[in-house]
């Protein structure tokens, strides 16, 4: 037997927006908390760092490969 909640009839159209509103009303929500960028610290920007010296590094090669494969 098919649940209905997890397989819904594909001829019937779903209108989640009630369903949401009552949910956000029934825990309390109201407007939105502004989401900040979170600071890199720590490995991550390390792992940034040694990313961008990778690339200038390839990039380097690269531009020597093609300037002496040119004949």
């Amino acid at each position: 037997m098919q649940n209905k909640d997890f397989f819904p009839d594909p001829k019937e159209k779903l209108d989640a927006s009630d369903d949401f509103a009552s949910f956000l009303q029934a825990e309390g929500g109201g407007e939105l908390a502004p989401l900040s960028r979170a600071p890199i610290q720590g490995a991550v920007k390390i792992a940034f760092w040694g990313l961008r010296l990778y690339i200038v590094a390839m990039l380097i090669l690269v531009t020597i490969g093609f300037t002496r494969g040119m004949h």
